[in-house]
């Protein structure tokens, strides 16, 4: 039985032969397997042409059971207004991925929620709009919206090093011996869920998230989105080898609720000088939320620095 303090070292090694193979979409790329590995859906951002079928595909590359006998995985569908509920026939596969679901008929959005009720599937979904709410709102699909546990911008590449990296990486790389050993097994999905179930939450995270719950004022949460939340942060508590969902895993909260409430909190509380060494290590080494953190990081460093040399000025 694998010992849970190995597993942040074995995510790493995945997440970087994840990244090899796919150049520019790192986030993407770990908050898709993060969501994989606890079984909750997850809602891809950005309009045509950023390749969100290359992160599914690269994800499907992480479990190693999956492709057996030349067997593909992923079940792939662009859906459009003449879509028919018909065409989703997805019984024999274990990744779904479904483009520019908004652009279906009712008859198909309400066939999807029938999918998504089945926990055997995970679905990654596809939008050209980049506010998901409004997206829902105005298809009068806000239960559809609700399934999907996190919302993650799909983003060109920011660099000639990465642009010209991914295209001319053609076919992903085999992995080689350690990074075939930190391939996910069907065995490790069937032992890692109990454990993941066991995860508790730690007092920080539970100020924290009822902090959160106070100022989201402008909209409602419910306590079934709530759930698939918190699922999300135990399985991050997990891949990162601890027994606790503690106030790093919070920021994965960003990217299921609108208007960036917790790098808010976060950002504040650096500022004002109100986070302990103690907590600065929780969100530097976090596997999935450590670059998110250093960014809050640095900007909160540069407004401090710009309130200084403003009240100089004055």
């Amino acid at each position: 039985m694998e010992n849970n303090k190995n597993l942040p070292n074995r995510i790493k090694i995945l997440l970087a032969y994840l990244n090899e193979n796919l150049s520019g979409s790192n986030e993407a790329v770990s908050l898709t397997l993060l969501s994989a590995v606890a079984g909750e859906n997850i809602l891809m951002l950005g309009p045509s042409g950023l390749d969100k079928i290359e992160v599914v595909h690269c994800i499907a590359s992480a479990f190693s059971d999956f492709y057996k006998n030349g067997h593909n995985p992923c079940f792939e569908y662009f859906l459009n207004e003449s879509s028919a509920p018909d065409d989703l026939r997805i019984a024999d596969k274990s990744i779904v991925f479904l483009d520019d679901i908004w652009a279906a008929s009712p008859s198909v959005l309400n066939r999807l929620l029938e999918i998504l009720k089945d926990s055997s599937f995970f679905v990654a979904a596809g939008s050209k709009e980049a506010d998901p709410y409004k997206a829902a709102e105005e298809k009068r699909f806000d239960a559809l919206r609700e399934c999907f546990a996190l919302h993650v911008n799909v983003n060109a590449a920011s660099s000639d090093e990465t642009f010209f990296k991914f295209v001319q990486n053609a076919n992903c790389r085999k992995p080689d011996e350690a990074q075939c050993a930190a391939l996910i097994r069907s065995d490790d999905m069937k032992s890692w869920q109990p454990k993941i179930d066991k995860i508790e939450l730690s007092t920080d995270a539970k100020n924290l998230i009822s902090e959160i719950r106070r100022k989201c004022f402008d909209y409602y949460v419910s306590l079934f989105r709530w759930k698939k939340i918190i699922r999300i942060l135990k399985t991050c508590a997990f891949l990162n080898g601890r027994d606790k969902i503690d106030l790093a895993d919070c920021l994965l909260i960003d990217y299921a609720i609108p208007n960036r409430i917790v790098e808010g909190i976060l950002k504040q509380k650096v500022i004002d000088g109100k986070l302990d060494s103690r907590q600065h290590i929780q969100y530097k080494e976090n596997i999935f939320t450590q670059q998110k953190y250093l960014k809050i990081l640095s900007n909160s460093v540069a407004d401090l620095k710009s309130g200084k040399e403003h009240l100089t000025d004055l």
